[in-house]
């Protein structure tokens, strides 16, 4: 990763815009991936609910690309984890993919994924491996600090 990764940034400085520096950089999408899937999650479980809120109510820019999608399926899913309500640009048309994208690249992970995915991915078409979802050990099922 770059050394102006967005994990490296100050949290208090971080807004939804800052997960989708590497893809503006043009980072590997294994490092792009692992920064919205892994990264974002544990950055927002971190926070206190007021600053999670304050966070969810500033719309990204957009990239034009899938990534996007998983973005928003992302906060719609922390959205759902912690209570909030899910912010309205997360509906916007260009975060949606018209062909479903899994991450995963094996055939096993790729039908795990689409079989134990959130409905907030499924819903967006952007689908991670569900066992990529939590960085206290894969677990299927939603938990909240």
């Amino acid at each position: 990763m770059s050394s102006d990764d967005p994990i490296s940034y100050g949290a208090a400085g971080r807004t939804l815009e800052t997960w989708l520096e590497g893809v503006r950089q043009g980072w590997p999408d294994d490092d792009v991936g692992r920064l919205i899937v892994h990264g974002l999650p544990r950055w927002f479980h971190a926070l206190d609910r007021t600053r999670q809120a304050e966070v969810l109510a500033q719309r990204p820019g957009r990239t034009g690309s899938r990534w996007d999608a998983l973005l928003a399926a992302t906060v719609e899913h922390l959205c759902e984890l912690h209570g909030h309500s899910v912010p309205t640009w997360v509906d916007e048309p260009e975060r949606f993919l018209e062909e479903t994208w899994v991450l995963a690249t094996t055939p096993v992970i790729r039908r795990e994924s689409l079989l134990y995915a959130p409905p907030a991915f499924i819903r967006h078409g952007a689908v991670p491996d569900p066992a990529d979802l939590d960085e206290r050990g894969g677990e299927r099922f939603a938990w909240v600090l």
